[in-house]
C-alpha cells in the first residue's frame, strides 16, 4: 500500500560537486526540466564557503553548520604517517542529530551514525571519497536495501584497503583510464545506474513512514565532473568523444529526473530544497600536486638523483599521448628509473598493504621523508609540502632557526618552475601556513603551492632541478584552489515560501 506523502515535513536532496556554472547554464537552457520546475516554484538562494586545504572539508563545514580550521587530512610526526580521517568517523556535532522529538532519515551522507538521530540512517551505499565503509541504523537496514534495489555499480571491482586509525576494512573504487573511450562510456552508463537505484531507494524510504526531515545527496555528478570534463570543453587532452557527446551534463540530467520523480511523489504541504554542493571545474591540479611535486622535493633534497625520468631540458617535448592503456598509477609507474624502483614503495606493493592512497603517487616517497628537508604531502588539492622539522619530526633535519630560510629556498625553486610546451610559469603563487613552525601542528603542510589557473600542464622545466614529464593525466575535472569563495545554491519550495524569490 503506498502511504500518503503529505505529511512529511522537509525532504532535502544535495546535488554534489556540480560545475555551478554549467549547473545554471543548463537550468537557463531547459536541460534541467524538473529542478527548474521546483526553481520556479519556489525560492533561489546562494550560499557559500571558502575552500581551505582538503576539498571534502565542504561536508564538515555542511553536517556541523559552522567551519573550522580543520585541514582535512593528518599527519604524525613521530612516525611520518599520512592519512585523510573518514568522515564517516568525524565526531563533529551533525544538524540533524534532532533527538527524540524529530523522525530523521539520512540516506547516504558522508557522516556517521549518530545514537542522537531518531530515524534510520544509511553511509557509504555510493560514496564518492576514495575509501568508504558500508554502516546503517538498523544494523540489516543497508543489506536489504541492496538485496531489494542493487549496489552502486562502482562498488564492483573496488579496492580492499583499511583506515589508518581503526585498521577496519573499507573499499575504494577505481577509476577508469582517462584514455580508454570504451571504458568511459560504460562508467557514464554505471553513474546513471547508480542515479537510478539511489532514487529508487530514496522513494522505498519515503514510503515507509512520515518524516520530520528526509536528507541525501546524488554524488554522482561529482565523478562525472573528474572524469567528463573534457568533453567539449577546454583541456589540453579532449579525449575521443564525439562532437555533441556529453557524459557530464547526461548524469546531471539523469539526477534531474530522479530529482523529478521524488518530487512527483511529495505532497504541495512538504518542503522540497534541492542544493548543491562543492563546485567543480577544469582539473588544475592532480598531475602537478600528486606526481610532479613530489619528484621536485625529491631532486631538491637530492640532486643527482631522479625516481622518474629526465629527459633534458634541451630536448624537445614530446606530443600529448593518447594510448595510455593502463591506469593512471601504473603509467606513472612506468616512468621510473631504475633507481626509483629500487627507492620507492610501488603502487602494486602498498595496494596489497591496504593503503588507500596506493594511486597517488606523492605516498610513494613516504618512505624517504625522514631523510629529506622538506617533501610533499598526498595532497588531492593544491600542492602541500612539508618542512622536516627538528623538534616536531621524529627525524627533523631542518633548524628551527632555518624554517623560513628552508621555506623561501623551496619557493624560489618553484617560481621558476616552467612548462615547457608554452614557456609560461606554472606556480601562481605560494601560502605560508603559519609562522611559528610549532603553532597549529595539526594542519599538515607548512607551504601550499597553488597552480596556474590558465591551462592543465603534464610537464615542467627546472633549470637546476631538470624535466619531470611528460606524464598522463589523472582526471579532467577539478575543485577550487586554497582561499577561493566556492558559491552553490539552492531551490525551495513549499508552505510559506514565495515563488520567484
Amino acid at each position: 500500500k503506498i502511504l500518503s506523502m503529505s505529511t512529511h515535513r522537509l525532504v532535502a536532496i544535495g546535488i554534489d560537486s556540480p560545475s555551478v556554472c554549467h549547473f545554471e547554464e543548463w537550468l537557463a537552457s531547459g536541460r534541467l526540466p524538473n529542478i527548474s520546475k521546483i526553481a520556479a516554484a519556489g525560492t533561489k538562494s546562494q550560499y557559500s564557503h571558502v575552500k581551505k586545504f582538503r576539498n571534502e572539508r565542504c561536508w564538515t563545514i555542511f553536517q556541523s553548520g559552522s567551519d573550522s580550521e580543520s585541514a582535512g587530512a593528518t599527519f604524525v610526526p613521530e612516525s611520518y604517517s599520512y592519512y585523510h580521517p573518514s568522515l564517516q568517523r568525524d565526531p563533529s556535532p551533525m544538524f540533524y542529530e534532532l533527538g527524540e522529538d524529530f523522525r530523521v532519515c539520512a540516506f547516504d551522507m558522508p557522516a556517521r551514525l549518530s545514537a542522537r538521530v531518531n530515524g534510520v540512517q544509511v553511509s557509504g551505499w555510493g560514496s564518492e571519497f576514495n575509501a568508504s565503509l558500508q554502516l546503517s541504523d538498523p544494523p540489516d537496514l543497508l543489506a536489504k536495501l541492496i538485496e531489494r534495489h542493487g549496489v552502486d555499480p562502482k562498488a564492483h571491482g573496488a579496492m580492499k584497503v583499511f583506515d589508518v586509525v581503526s585498521s577496519e576494512e573499507e573499499h575504494s573504487y577505481r577509476n577508469p583510464n582517462l584514455y580508454d573511450v570504451d571504458s568511459l562510456r560504460h562508467f557514464a552508463c554505471q553513474l546513471e545506474i547508480a542515479v537510478q537505484r539511489r532514487t529508487e531507494i530514496c522513494l522505498d524510504l519515503l514510503n515507509r513512514e512520515s518524516w520530520d526531515l528526509f536528507l541525501t545527496v546524488f554524488v554522482e555528478g561529482h565523478t562525472a565532473n573528474h572524469m567528463f570534463w573534457n568533453a567539449g570543453r577546454p583541456h589540453p587532452f579532449r579525449g575521443a568523444f564525439r562532437v555533441g557527446e556529453d557524459p557530464m551534463m547526461r548524469t546531471i540530467q539523469a539526477i534531474d529526473d530522479g530529482i523529478g520523480k521524488i518530487a512527483r511523489s511529495l505532497s504541495d504541504q512538504c518542503t522540497l530544497v534541492v542544493y548543491t554542493i562543492d563546485d567543480t571545474g577544469e582539473n588544475l591540479m592532480d598531475l602537478p600536486s600528486m606526481a610532479l611535486l613530489p619528484e621536485l622535493l625529491y631532486r631538491w633534497n637530492f640532486p643527482d638523483r631522479r625516481a622518474l625520468r629526465d629527459a633534458g631540458t634541451s630536448s624537445p617535448v614530446p606530443r600529448l599521448r593518447d594510448d595510455y592503456s593502463d591506469h593512471w598509477k601504473l603509467e606513472v609507474w612506468r616512468q621510473t628509473t631504475d633507481h626509483g624502483r629500487s627507492a620507492l614503495r610501488s603502487p602494486q606493493q602498498l595496494e596489497a598493504e591496504g593503503e588507500a592512497l596506493n594511486w597517488n603517487p606523492a605516498i610513494w616517497y613516504q618512505g624517504l621523508w625522514p631523510q629529506m628537508s622538506a617533501f610533499a604531502l598526498p595532497s588531492v588539492a593544491d600542492g602541500h609540502i612539508r618542512i622536516n622539522l627538528a623538534g616536531r619530526e621524529a627525524n627533523g633535519l631542518v633548524d628551527p632557526a632555518d624554517f623560513e630560510t628552508t621555506l623561501q629556498e623551496v619557493e624560489d625553486m618553484l617560481s621558476e618552475l616552467i612548462d615547457p610546451r608554452d614557456g609560461t610559469r606554472v606556480v601562481e603563487r605560494c601560502i605560508r601556513v603559519r609562522e611559528d613552525p610549532y603553532a597549529s601542528c595539526e594542519i599538515p603542510p607548512d607551504l601550499i603551492v597553488c597552480w596556474r589557473r590558465s591551462r592543465p600542464f603534464d610537464t615542467v622545466d627546472s633549470s637546476t632541478l631538470g624535466r619531470v614529464g611528460p606524464l598522463p593525466f589523472f582526471r579532467t575535472g577539478g575543485h577550487k584552489q586554497h582561499g577561493e569563495t566556492v558559491t552553490n545554491v539552492l531551490f525551495a519550495r513549499g508552505p510559506g515560501l514565495p515563488a520567484g524569490v
